[in-house]
């Protein structure tokens, strides 16, 4: 079953950045009054249309619940794990701004980790720091650990 998933997934997740980095630059062409702007939006729309395919085969191949939340926990654990030597790195080449996005990453994946495994499947309300990613469960989040973030700031994620 997973190697039927596999180039699926790669579909979905290439789709998806290049989307992402597309929408990225053409916000840097509108701050440069390029017309390259509307080719970028383009380009975003298309792969996130692409991508949105591929997500819905995976939907039909993916395992049971439980089976995914394993899976999804060791993702998390994986790129908590991967984060460091991309921090080491950055700031090993002076660039303070990665090495500080990457610290500030390592710490939201490490709430994820703890929301993972304080989760028992039952109902709660998550909040999503739209600033940094970092996420809280139960009620009021107050300001965010991670990145001193407002309360205003946190999302609310519920079933």
């Amino acid at each position: 079953m997973q190697s039927d998933i596999e180039p699926l997934a790669d579909a979905f997740v290439r789709q998806s950045i290049a989307a992402a980095k597309n929408r990225v630059r053409a916000q840097k062409a509108a701050q440069e009054k390029d017309p390259s702007q509307a080719l970028f939006l383009a380009l975003a729309q298309g792969q996130e249309v692409q991508a949105k395919k591929a997500l819905l085969l995976l939907r039909g191949r993916i395992g049971l619940t439980a089976e995914n939340m394993a899976e999804a926990l060791q993702e998390s654990r994986e790129m908590a794990v991967e984060t460091l030597p991309w921090t080491v790195l950055a700031q090993a080449e002076g660039d303070r701004a990665a090495g500080a996005l990457l610290v500030q990453m390592a710490r939201a994946l490490a709430s994820h980790l703890a929301v993972h495994e304080a989760s028992a499947g039952g109902e709660t309300v998550y909040y999503v720091c739209a600033i940094c990613g970092h996420i809280h469960a139960g009620a009021d989040p107050g300001r965010c650990p991670v990145c001193q973030a407002l309360p205003e700031k946190f999302v609310a994620v519920q079933a």
